[in-house]
């Protein structure tokens, strides 16, 4: 229940402002639809009518709930109008100084009860409560893009918000079929404070050569069953918003993986902003699997952690082949085959063919499948190449694993290959946050699940995959790379030390 019967979005001239209206509409509330441009409260009007039709046709309202719904919309483009509201969204510019202004604004024009929610993404509720006259009655709402779709909202407190005022806000959230997570007003809050420095991680990795933006997106959704690759949610979301949102957190964090990438200035600089211009780092090429594969020999040096005992691949071997596959860490030259594929652990190819100072490169091919600890390995199989490897036996490592039904990519012979590279830093910030209060175990893995998509959360991926491992992994790409970000978690090491 809510005594809330009121509510005002400011900013719903924009996607996120629009589609929070639509929540509110859609739930019963009168909603006011507040923006300086009028012009953007008539695009909203229009995709409002878009989005009720489409859900009657889909089944999920009535005709007559469609109407009720828009005609409890209300557009306006004088503050005025929001005098008698019980709740105000903000979701405007992502400035403090603009949000403290308009909090400033309405606090002369509001009741003195009124609520004042700030849906900023990366912003101090604490801060923007300070210009508004009542931080006692200021309560973050972070809501999910597109917010008429997605569940999730990120409730945050300032210092100063009371009990009541939180409750409230909560109340209302629940009341509008919404699902409320409580996190600490720390910057990012959950969702931004792991994808922000993830997605920068994404674009150094393209950046310094490890791999296409394809193949990093076909090797995390593969790998790790998200419905969305990081580079299409880039595209998506618009890399001079991914600026945006480095721009406003790394200042407040210093963390350097929050910093703004150059790839990334260049390629806005350049116009290209992603879906809305048209380009941004997927360039819509696909490449044909291979449909027919050179005959392979196995060879175990060791346990397999690609291919444990009783795989079907393993059966699929024989004798006097073109390609050779060594399992469980063992590898022997043979400039004779086509190819020969080391399969790796957390090592480099170049720990078992050498290396020239870039110059590198034979028939011999690393690979791996990806695994999440004791997990069932799963359908990916990251193959790594030097500056120099024929091509020819890369062909045929791909050929070999494609024929055999599995999904490949191509990575450069760099610390963590694609996966481990990109998800290990993630972890680590999850196990922090964990540490340091952020919010709980369970609320993390929900905001990652329903607001990202991801089959199941940071902490509980981790764990499940074990600290000990994680640990391990972690070890080696950090002492390769001397990158803070993949410096084991205390919860890792603590895992390490009891296993030892």
């Amino acid at each position: 229940m809510t005594d809330i019967s009121k509510v005002a979005i400011c900013g719903a001239g924009g996607t996120m402002g629009a589609g929070i209206a639509l929540v509110a509409a859609r739930a019963g509330f009168e909603t006011w639809c507040f923006d300086m441009a009028g012009e953007g409260l008539e695009r909203s009007r229009k995709a409002a009518e878009k989005f009720f039709a489409k859900s009657v046709e889909r089944g999920k309202m009535s005709a007559e709930d469609r109407e009720a719904a828009l005609s409890r919309m209300h557009d306006t483009t004088d503050l005025a109008d929001l005098v008698d509201c019980d709740l105000i969204i903000e979701a405007i510019f992502e400035n403090l100084d603009v949000k403290r202004e308009l909090f400033g604004k309405l606090n002369g024009i509001c009741k003195a009860e009124t609520i004042f929610a700030s849906n900023t993404s990366t912003l101090s509720i604490t801060e923007i409560a300070g210009g508004s006259g009542r931080a006692d009655r200021v309560v973050g709402m972070h809501f999910c893009l597109p917010a008429q779709v997605m569940k999730l909202i990120e409730m945050s407190r300032g210092i100063n918000t009371s009990d009541e005022t939180f409750a409230a806000a909560w109340a209302w959230t629940e009341a509008a079929g919404q699902v409320p997570v409580e996190t600490q007003d720390k910057p990012g809050f959950i969702l931004n404070a792991l994808l922000v420095p993830f997605n920068n991680d994404v674009i150094r990795a393209i950046e310094a050569g490890l791999a296409t933006p394809e193949d990093i997106d076909t090797a995390i959704k593969a790998g790790l069953g998200y419905r969305m690759g990081p580079c299409t949610l880039l595209d998506l979301i618009g890399l001079d918003t991914q600026i945006r949102l480095g721009e406003a957190f790394y200042p407040i964090t210093l963390d350097k993986r929050a910093a703004v990438p150059p790839l990334l200035r260049r390629m806005v600089a350049a116009g290209k902003l992603g879906n809305k211009s048209g380009e941004g780092f997927l360039t819509g090429l696909t490449r044909e699997k291979a449909t027919a594969a050179p005959s392979f020999t196995i060879r175990k040096g060791g346990e397999s952690r690609s291919f444990p005992e009783g795989d079907a691949f393993l059966a699929a071997g024989g004798e006097n082949s073109a390609v050779t596959v060594h399992l469980g860490g063992g590898f022997v030259p043979d400039p004779s085959k086509t190819a020969v594929l080391v399969e790796l652990d957390t090592e480099c190819l170049g720990v078992h063919s050498g290396e020239d100072m870039g110059r590198e490169g034979s028939n011999a091919v690393g690979f791996a499948r990806y695994r999440n600890g004791n997990d069932a390995p799963s359908n990916l199989i990251e193959i790594v190449r030097q500056p120099s490897t024929d091509e020819a036996a890369l062909a045929a490592a791909r050929a070999v694993f494609e024929t055999a039904g599995f999904e490949t990519v191509v990575c450069a012979d760099q610390p963590g290959r694609i996966i481990d590279r990109l998800v290990r830093p993630k972890y680590n910030d999850a196990l922090r946050f964990l540490d340091e209060g952020l919010a709980s175990a369970a609320d993390m893995d929900k905001t990652c699940s329903m607001g990202l998509g991801y089959p199941d959360g940071p902490v509980e991926r981790v764990t499940r995959g074990g600290l000990a491992r994680h640990f391990d992994v972690t070890s080696a790409i950090y002492a390769m790379t001397g990158q803070p970000g993949y410096a084991p978690a205390r919860a890792a090491v603590v895992a390490k030390a009891r296993a030892d």
